[in-house]
């Protein structure tokens, strides 16, 4: 990775025919039966497009459902519409021009009530089109909290170059009114903004309730194993404890729960009844994140899994989601540092959510999901 892949994902450049929608991002409210929608619109370089409903759903767009999409939503007449397509796109008939604007119009109304709470979509999933989406920067962004962390103008950099969704990831190091500033930020944006933690450090109400007043998402914690034994010796002690209570809790206060399983050997053994266990609690968006090596002695050292093995790994995942309702995501696996502890990384967890993401250091250094852990250029 170099300042090339950075400049290319977040320099909107000159097109030599420009698109009738100009890319970026867009924010957009719709009232609708009693209650208010909230959109985003992601308009890529090449016209294409993402509209996002209430942080939950989201649907690929081609450039003329685009053009339908924005114009229904700023409140143009189907008329306004077809004019406008009409002016860019050649031999349009009018009644695929009617079909497609009825099209979008069923669209919005079905990805506004989606019937789960999941912001977004699994971000590894770069392309819902037949065609491969010239994107203008990435879909979302992790960002540590430290101490002395400022995020505010890392936000506002973010949401001008058409970044949609943050993940803050909060840790021993990070200062919870830091945190509720930053989602207060993002809400203020219009951003979608999510939390990834251990347990432990969220299991409060106060704390919980300060985070759902500023506009927090979704919320991601580490849920490693069933057995206390095994989840408390990779992060921390009576952390399973104060897992299951906050899953409960936002069951309870219906607020999108993200349980992140990291998946080494003693946590594969027996993932089928965790996620059972997960399921009972109302928990049904599972992240996965796979720590492995390429060296076979280290692996055996410390429980993880030889690169090789990683492919039966997936199987094994992958055939446990088979039989479930739930929503099985990937993250990027990490690589074993054998310098560290690995209670250490799992506890840290993968640098950013998949492979059209990004992490946005404290001091704006842009780290790409895969690869050495370097930067690729500063926001």
């Amino acid at each position: 990775m170099t300042k090339e892949w950075l400049r290319r994902l977040l320099f909107i450049g000159k097109r030599e025919r420009p698109t009738p929608v100009a890319p970026g991002l867009y924010h957009m409210m719709q009232e609708g039966e009693g209650t208010i929608a909230r959109f985003h619109l992601r308009v890529e370089r090449d016209g294409s497009g993402m509209l996002i409903a209430n942080a939950v759903a989201t649907a690929r767009l081609t450039p003329t459902g685009v053009i339908i999409a924005k114009g229904l939503l700023e409140g143009a007449s189907d008329a306004q519409i077809a004019a406008m397509l009409r002016k860019h796109f050649s031999r349009t008939d009018p009644a695929v021009i009617t079909a497609d604007i009825e099209r979008v119009r069923t669209l919005i109304k079905q990805i506004t009530e989606p019937g789960d709470l999941y912001p977004i979509f699994n971000l590894e999933d770069a392309t819902f089109s037949p065609y491969r989406a010239e994107l203008i920067a990435p879909l979302q962004a992790s960002l540590p909290l430290r101490e002395g962390s400022a995020p505010q103008p890392i936000l506002d950099r973010l949401w001008e170059v058409g970044i949609p969704h943050v993940t803050f990831l909060y840790s021993d190091t990070s200062q919870p009114s830091t945190l509720v500033h930053a989602i207060e930020r993002a809400e203020d944006l219009g951003m979608i903004a999510g939390v990834r933690a251990r347990a432990t450090h969220l299991a409060d109400v106060g704390f919980l309730t300060e985070l759902m007043q500023a506009g927090v998402d979704h919320i991601d914690f580490l849920y490693a194993s069933h057995q206390p034994e095994v989840h408390d010796a990779l992060c921390g002690e009576g952390d399973l404890t104060a897992a299951r209570w906050l899953l409960d809790w936002l069951e309870e206060n219906e607020l999108c729960a993200v349980a992140e399983i990291p998946l080494v050997q003693a946590t594969l053994d027996d993932l089928e009844i965790t996620v059972a266990e997960l399921l009972d609690h109302g928990a049904d968006n599972l992240s996965f994140v796979a720590y492995a090596t390429t060296d076979p002695d280290l692996a055996i050292q410390d429980g993880i899994f030889a690169a090789p093995s990683m492919v039966q790994v997936a199987a094994t995942v992958e055939e446990i989601a088979h039989m479930t309702q739930a929503r099985f995501m990937w993250s990027p696996p990490i690589e074993r540092d054998p310098r560290l502890p690995l209670t250490h990384q799992i506890q840290a967890g993968p640098r950013c959510t998949g492979d059209v993401a990004i992490r946005v250091e404290p001091n704006g250094d842009v780290i790409p999901p895969r690869g050495p852990a370097r930067s690729a250029g500063n926001i």
